[in-house]
């Protein structure tokens, strides 16, 4: 190996430590408040309501998370645009780690009233702002760092980081869960808030050792950058914005049902413990982990575009398979119908979106347009998957409507895939190859990613 390609097997790592552990760091924060809303926020900041009530009020603040989104991802995708990708991802890591170590030490229902509550939402709300530019900016580090052959296996490392914090808050919990009594409601579920002010220095160490991407490295130095990155993307590609949100639709749904919903339902419904719940997602996050960089890879050996349309595919009736294992009661049924869900049709949806998704948006105002589809179509549809599956169910005391509006949005993801697929690229892709790329020649250079990285 030589000299150089040592070099740029050093920086690949050191950048994917980086996209990994900041955004399982800003993961672990927000399924931890996810966790805590299903299994102790109703009684602690709604205890006046009834018990289905206050699940509905607690995945309602879990909500206004994914609400707060899209305005995260104009501020943060404006700033990637124009200061850099690298110092506005360690800005959001900043702020998500203040908002989660301050729910930590929140006053409950009882000591302080309706203030309780009022706090938990501002702070749940920061950390929708936060989230609003973790995700894509984490994406264009490691995408607009890679090889083009890589980019799909590269760029489903931020992808990792999803059930890697999900696998941290999960572990949390559960080792929280076994303190004895009624303290776990009483204090425990606040140890592992407060813990994430020791994975968020680790996280900030990493990242604050990362340079900057040398596609905003060559738009800095031509001095390209749009001074309204937002208006710009909107004026000029809203149709990849609005294509792109569908495809990271069904995924979005899909995730927060099993890593949220489920874990209410198991143990709301089925009478299942915490225990055994919190241990089958544990399970099926690990194999979810090791999943997801396969399917990046296969992303990169055929198309991504196959890759995302099998997960639409397996998305049509893998909410009838969860549940229907789930109803027999048994813990290890729970595990296997969340393993497939996970390690099988959420990663085919998920590891090749981050490369598909760089590749159809100028450099100029790419962090723009991948944070502003992500947030819209994770806030609008994800994230209320929920407090949505928790009223179906109310209604028709089945879950047949929660999986039909589940089957819905994969048809539709699977459409939005076609049609962007077929969209002006801004690089040759897994798609396109060089011989049959349908360039827009008005793009010019800002529209590509630039050139071969070592």
């Amino acid at each position: 190996m030589s000299v150089s390609e040592k070099r740029s097997t050093t920086k690949m790592l050191r950048v994917t430590a980086a996209g990994f552990a900041g955004t399982a760091l800003e993961y672990y924060d927000f399924f931890l408040y996810g966790t805590a809303a299903a299994l102790v926020f109703g009684p602690l900041f709604f205890p006046s309501y009834s018990p289905l009530a206050g699940t509905l009020a607690s995945f309602a603040t879990f909500a206004v998370g994914f609400l707060a989104r899209p305005l995260g991802s104009v501020l943060f995708g404006g700033m990637g645009d124009k200061v850099g990708r690298r110092k506005t991802l360690v800005f959001s890591l900043l702020m998500m780690g203040t908002a989660t170590v301050l729910i930590g030490v929140l006053p409950t229902f009882e000591q302080v009233g309706w203030f309780a509550p009022l706090l938990l939402v501002t702070l749940r709300f920061v950390q929708g702002i936060a989230m609003g530019g973790e995700w894509g900016g984490a994406a264009l580090m490691l995408v607009e760092h890679s090889p083009p052959h890589r980019r799909g296996l590269y760029g489903s490392t931020v992808q990792m980081g999803v059930p890697g914090g999900l696998l941290l808050s999960t572990i949390a919990i559960t080792v929280s869960d076994h303190i004895s009594g009624d303290a776990f409601d009483t204090w425990g579920w606040r140890i592992p808030f407060l813990l994430s002010a020791v994975l968020f220095a680790i996280s900030m160490f990493i990242r604050l050792g990362v340079e900057e991407t040398p596609d905003f490295t060559a738009l800095q130095t031509a001095s390209a950058q749009q001074s309204t990155p937002v208006r710009s993307l909107l004026r000029n590609q809203w149709r990849e914005v609005a294509l792109a949100a569908g495809v990271i639709a069904p995924g979005g749904i899909l995730f927060y049902l099993v890593s949220t919903y489920a874990v209410s339902y198991g143990t709301t419904i089925l009478d299942l413990s915490r225990t055994t719940m919190l241990n089958a997602l544990l399970a099926a996050s690990i194999v979810y982990l090791i999943s997801l960089p396969v399917s990046g890879h296969l992303s990169d050996r055929f198309s991504r575009r196959i890759v995302i349309l099998t997960g639409c595919f397996t998305a049509l009736f893998g909410g009838f398979v969860l549940f229907a294992l789930m109803d027999t009661g048994s813990g290890w049924a729970a595990f296997l119908g969340i393993t497939f869900m996970l390690a099988v049709v959420h990663s085919a949806l998920q590891a090749p979106q981050p490369a598909f998704l760089a590749e159809r948006f100028s450099v100029d105002v790419r962090f723009s347009g991948v944070a502003l589809s992500q947030a819209l179509s994770v806030s609008v549809i994800g994230g209320t998957a929920p407090f949505m599956a928790t009223l179906f169910y109310s209604w028709t005391h089945s879950t047949w409507l929660i999986c039909t509006w589940l089957a819905l949005w994969s048809v539709a993801g699977a459409l939005s895939t076609i049609a962007l697929s077929r969209r002006p690229c801004a690089i040759d892709d897994a798609d396109q190859r060089p011989a049959d790329t349908d360039r827009d020649p008005r793009l010019g250079a800002s529209r590509q990613l630039t050139g071969t990285h070592e």
